[in-house]
């Protein structure tokens, strides 16, 4: 299974070779931050997987457990593309807006659920971790 994506201006583009590790959304303020909404959407892959074109600018930001992550972002049009946990090097959570069909996302967790707000209607059957 292989997936592509990109920004919403085209000058971006990724494929990953692979098939995803896991999918969750995270209601977290880094999160509602690089969505602009009450959370993001991510699909995980293995890094080694994953190919782009296209230049990148990368914002390096503390979650709210501390660990540092990458964000990737189209310089030109803003779209958030990617996130890179330090901690985790070997893996790569690609923002599921960014994908060419995000059709088969099915989220195994809502994280930071504590931290959600009552206007953002999450599927009430996905399983959520407060924190």
């Amino acid at each position: 299974m292989g997936f592509s994506g990109g920004c919403s201006c085209g000058a971006v583009r990724y494929d990953i070779a692979a098939a995803s590790i896991r999918a969750f959304q995270c209601q977290c303020r880094d999160c509602q931050k690089d969505s602009g909404g009450g959370h993001s959407s991510v699909f995980v892959f293995p890094r080694a997987a994953f190919t782009i074109t296209g230049a990148v600018r990368e914002i390096a930001r503390a979650s709210d457990r501390g660990a540092v992550k990458r964000k990737g972002f189209c310089p030109n049009c803003g779209t958030p593309i990617y996130n890179k946990p330090d901690q985790v090097p070997d893996m790569i959570g690609i923002y599921v807006g960014s994908l060419d069909d995000a059709s088969s996302f099915t989220p195994q967790a809502i994280f930071y659920a504590a931290r959600g707000h009552a206007w953002d209607m999450l599927d009430p059957e996905v399983p959520k971790v407060p924190e």
